[in-house]
């Protein structure tokens, strides 16, 4: 990859093509090296299993756009960076991106619009975390909505308890890290007391 032969009014957006599923460490590497990243996403639900997670998924497939204030800042750290394939180009120079497109896409997202998780309500059968009250930090599963998502019935994961109706904001769509646990937080038996115990 060449450098271009001239200077641009300040920062621009480029857009560059990362390997599959690297999307993640490129754009921690690049971050780390003083680039500004933005990498859209689409929140959704996705079923398997009678269980709906709640995922992200990059929004331009392998696509994502690196800010870059050349000269200040070099191309070829970026394009150095594992997880990296390519620049969009022309000539064999990076091509900025039309900034008012780039910037209105970020508005967007960062107003919310890609993000269907939480436009929508939580529903049954999602994979949530109680991040309020004496369950916090659990894994659990929603079972029932019958106040129009005010509040909800959830079962813990792994375990034969249901609780009564926790509020709304007493649970969060279960992402990332929360998703890979193989299991929620050790039941302990002073809960079991706060807890509605019912079959299966």
């Amino acid at each position: 990859m060449q450098e271009p032969q001239i200077s641009f009014d300040g920062p621009q957006w480029f857009c560059i093509m990362v390997q599959p599923n690297s999307h993640r460490q490129v754009e921690n590497a690049l971050a780390a090296i003083g680039y500004r990243v933005f990498l859209p996403k689409l929140k959704r639900w996705v079923s398997h299993a009678r269980i709906k997670k709640a995922v992200e998924r990059p929004l331009l497939g392998r696509y994502m756009f690196v800010e870059v204030n050349y000269p200040l800042q070099s191309f070829a750290p970026m394009t150095a960076t594992r997880g990296v394939e390519a620049i969009i180009s022309s000539a064999g120079a990076p091509w900025p991106m039309p900034r008012a497109d780039v910037e209105d896409l970020l508005h967007r997202y960062m107003a919310g619009e890609f993000d269907e998780v939480a436009r929508g309500p939580i529903p049954v059968g999602a994979r949530v975390a109680i991040v309020k009250g004496k369950f916090e930090g659990w894994l659990a599963t929603v079972t029932a909505d019958e106040t129009g998502g005010r509040r909800l019935t959830v079962k813990l994961l792994g375990q034969n308890v249901h609780l009564g109706r926790v509020p709304r904001d007493s649970v969060k769509p279960a992402f990332g890290f929360d998703l890979e646990r193989t299991s929620p937080r050790i039941f302990r038996p002073e809960h079991q007391a706060t807890a509605e115990a019912e079959p299966g």
